[in-house]
């Protein structure tokens, strides 16, 4: 049995591998994933707008869509010409955020967090990093107006190299 145990322990390393390597990269939500050209980014969110912005020519958004069945007021999305999608933003209604934030605590576990606070301003921050995503959740608070955003990006950093 112990002659055996160096093939057994190299062939389950070469499966493991293997499975890790073959997954689809998924970037937050089902259906995208991180390097998708401009028209599959578009067949999964439905008619989208480009963002006039000299320094971000591959902006674009995306307005009254769905996340499941959760609205989302605006997905904002930015390109790479050779590398196609690479970050992602949802706009949520106030509301929604206890949702979300379960959402992402359940599928991810517990959040880097954080607040800030000045004087006509607040802003709370949770970040995730999933080692395919970053995630970042923000809430604004001004007196004129609240906000609830959701970034996503490719991860830099798996955090298992740490």
């Amino acid at each position: 049995m112990l002659k055996r145990m160096p093939a057994v322990l190299i062939a389950l390393l070469f499966c493991m591998a293997f499975n890790l390597t073959a997954m689809p990269s998924v970037a937050c939500v089902e259906g995208l994933s991180w390097g998708m050209p401009l028209n599959q980014v578009q067949s999964h969110l439905g008619e989208t707008q480009p963002v006039r912005d000299d320094n971000h020519p591959l902006r674009f958004t995306a307005d009254d869509v769905l996340l499941d069945q959760l609205p989302v007021s605006r997905i904002t999305f930015e390109l790479d010409k050779l590398d196609g999608l690479r970050s992602l933003a949802y706009e949520f209604e106030m509301d929604d955020m206890p949702e979300v934030l379960a959402g992402l605590q359940a599928r991810h576990g517990q959040p880097l967090s954080t607040t800030m606070e000045a004087k006509n301003h607040s802003q709370q921050i949770w970040v995730w990093n999933t080692g395919i995503d970053l995630i970042t959740a923000v809430k604004n608070n001004t007196p004129e107006h609240q906000q609830f955003l959701i970034s996503y990006r490719p991860s830099r950093l798996h955090p298992e190299t740490l």
